[in-house]
């Protein structure tokens, strides 16, 4: 990775060529007009109608010395959405540094994101690297008001259920944050000095405006003015049955009319403020009752899929349809509005009727085997990728008895686009794996759990990686698989590790130990044991990293291969930090063994260069990190890369080209310090001392 696609750092500084070793310091990795400006808004479609009042009403957010929030309040379907989204859109060139968007899903299924998760997401989505994102909500939140001071940035948040959701990513300054809810917000008005909008109902002006765009005619009045009233004046009813009129001439408005009014539940009788999804049930029952069978079931099977948004691929594979028949039923249930198009052949579903579909799909008799079929589906598809990224760990998933499905298959050429659908789909892998373990699908909660671990963790998003590791392991316990638990302790331990929890990750270690000493499996045995004297010694525990790497070491003597000479490997660095240097340079030596060509390059490229420096081969260890990140680039894994990056420099000052070490180190540091990463200050002195020694 080169500079040229790194956001601004320090080292933008020293590119220059009057550049002072003193001037490395002096330079913010935030600043610079090269932030990233995120533009979250989902796409609204044409047509939208009326509202001038309330859009005046938000409009008022841009005046100086107006408030920094607003609430957008109304019952289901009554339009908050299209009315804030619409706003911000319009106004997007008011907020030069960013829209940021997220969705709480308050009212639908599944379960929504926390305030942790959204400032996790935000601060992503902002060009904070996931290794400087910590823990807690605490540091989160204040480490985004960090971020965001003195930006003028729009967050809009839409569907919360209560103020607490919310709370944690207000703002003050020039940017401003717009909250939609059913909940009334009072506390957020009373208490955060909150614009409060009430949205009411449409006016019957606007609701026959609504019909008439849609219908693109003008009906005679008394139609017009029967259909508003059968739709109660809500926009998204109006949309549903509009929709049905517009994909079906033959239908008039006045058989439309009459077939709600014979629908057992009427309007009038079903308003009532403590049951606003009702409202609407009228309208849903009458527009899939028209659907034909196989438009009815792909929505139903839509109620199915654990995540709002969804793929083409996926929707086949859960309706059990081909991917061209799957297609056309989901542009048939978007013209009439029954769902949404995201993007890029993806579709949403309003809340009230994804509630509605999942509703209707638990009444089916195959519903499981549907279920089941496209946990599957995301399973071997989530397999695929990370054989396809890293197909060296892959043969551990080998061993689950689970078969997975793939129709419809995707294939993953390259790394690439391995890489392209993990990322696409991570929001939707998570899901999966949480309505796999609801579901008590225990083997597919293992493999996708370990498997979604390792990408996510590959991705930096460490959240979503202990949750579904955790996940995994707790399936891993319900089969009664202790070697499985044992391995997912191991990655458990890893990513406290990578978070700096010293103490879990020790703990984590301590039961993966025990576990493998009562299965008497000295490899594992040595495994766990050398992932608790690396963390010992990044921690600098000298002496307790060489006891563990030692015991480690005996248990697979006469072994050949990586783990053995890992373990010489970081019993090198033990001994190096010891000062005894012959020591280290005899571990050195036999590290040399570690294997030159390997699935996981990257991580192998390092310590087999430092080892072939300290034996004195310098010149050769330049070749294993020169080929690793010709390997790395295609897995967009920037901490490895960085880290190969900073091993690839050290290895040429090591040969005397000096020139080259420091263009290495600069792109290292650029890395290292957008992720707060704990190497980048011994490399930012490093580089600060060679310059001012070349400078003299």
């Amino acid at each position: 990775m080169s500079c040229s696609r790194c956001t601004r750092s320090e080292i933008d500084t020293v590119h220059g060529s009057a550049v002072q070793a003193d001037q490395i310091g002096q330079v913010s990795i935030n600043s610079g007009a090269s932030l990233l400006v995120p533009r979250q808004l989902p796409y609204a479609p044409p047509g939208f109608i009326g509202r001038s009042e309330y859009l005046a009403a938000l409009g008022g957010l841009l005046n100086d010395g107006a408030p920094t929030v607003a609430a957008v309040v109304g019952t289901a379907g009554v339009g908050k959405t299209a009315l804030v989204v619409r706003w911000a859109q319009q106004v997007q060139e008011h907020f030069p540094d960013g829209t940021l968007y997220a969705n709480l899903r308050g009212y639908g299924p599944g379960t929504p994101p926390t305030p942790d998760d959204l400032l996790a997401s935000f601060l992503g989505a902002l060009g904070v690297h996931p290794e400087r994102i910590l823990p807690s909500e605490v540091d989160r939140a204040a480490l985004y008001r960090s971020e965001l001071a003195g930006r003028r940035v729009l967050v809009v948040l839409d569907n919360v259920t209560d103020v607490t959701q919310v709370r944690p990513l207000l703002l003050n300054g020039p940017s401003r944050v717009v909250v939609t809810s059913r909940a009334d917000l009072k506390g957020l008005q009373a208490n955060d000095g909150a614009l409060r909008i009430q949205l009411p109902l449409f006016d019957e002006r606007e609701a026959e405006g609504l019909v008439v765009a849609m219908l693109d005619q003008q009906p005679e009045p008394e139609v017009l003015a029967e259909l508003v009233r059968a739709c109660a004046r809500l926009p998204l009813a109006i949309k549903v049955a509009a929709g049905r009129i517009a994909t079906h001439p033959d239908l008039t408005i006045t058989e439309l009319v009459g077939e709600l009014a014979a629908e057992h539940h009427r309007w009038d009788a079903l308003s009532i403020p403590a049951d606003e999804d009702s409202k609407v049930r009228t309208v849903f029952e009458w527009s899939y009752g028209k659907l034909p069978p196989d438009q009815q079931l792909m929505f139903r099977r839509l109620g199915l899929h654990p995540a709002p948004e969804i793929g083409a691929h996926a929707a086949a594979a859960v309706c059990g349809a081909k991917l061209s028949d799957a297609r056309r039923l989901l542009a048939d249930l978007a013209d009439q509005h029954l769902i949404e198009v995201a993007d890029h052949g993806r579709y949403t579903c309003h809340d009230l009727l994804r509630a509605y579909a999942a509703d209707l799909a638990e009444h089916d008799n195959d519903r499981e085997e549907a279920r089941r079929r496209l946990i599957e589906w995301y399973a071997h598809h989530a397999r695929s990728a990370y054989r396809v990224l890293h197909p060296g760990l892959t043969v551990y998933h080998e061993r689950f008895s689970l078969v997975t499905g793939a129709e419809p298959e995707l294939i993953f050429a390259k790394a690439t686009d391995a890489w392209t659908w993990a990322t696409a789909e991570s929001v939707n892998a998570i899901a999966a794996v949480r309505a796999a373990a609801h579901h008590g699908y225990h083997v597919a909660t293992v493999m996708m759990g370990d498997i979604s671990t390792g990408l996510l963790a590959m991705a930096g998003h460490r959240d979503g990686a202990r949750e579904m590791c955790l996940r995994g392991l707790a399936a891993a316990r319900a089969l009664g698989d202790r070697q499985t638990e044992c391995w997912l302790l191991q990655r458990l331990g890893q990513l406290y590790r990578w978070t700096k929890w010293w103490d879990r990750s020790v703990n984590v270690f301590d039961l993966a130990l025990k576990i493998a000493r009562e299965l008497r499996d000295p490899l594992m045995q040595a495994k766990v044991l050398c992932q608790l004297g690396w963390g010992s010694l990044q921690r600098d525990g000298l002496n307790e990293a060489r006891g563990h790497l030692e015991a480690a070491r005996l248990l697979i003597t006469g072994w050949e291969g990586y783990l053995p000479s890992l373990i010489d490997f970081c019993l090198s660095g033990v001994h190096a930090g010891l000062g005894d240097h012959r020591e280290a340079g005899q571990h050195a030596e036999s590290s040399r063994a570690l294997p030159e060509h390997s699935d996981d390059s990257g991580a192998e490229a390092r310590p087999m260069a430092g080892a072939r420096k300290m034996v004195g081969k310098g010149a050769k260890a330049v070749e294993p990190c020169d080929g690793a990140l010709a390997a790395e680039s295609e897995h967009e894994a920037p901490r490895i890369q960085a880290l190969l990056l900073k091993e690839f420099g050290d290895s040429l000052r090591f040969t005397g080209d000096v020139e080259q070490a420091i263009a290495r180190w600069r792109e290292a540091l650029v890395l290292l310090e957008e992720r707060g990463d704990h190497h980048a200050p011994q490399l930012r002195k490093r580089l600060a001392a060679l310059l001012s020694a070349d400078a003299g």
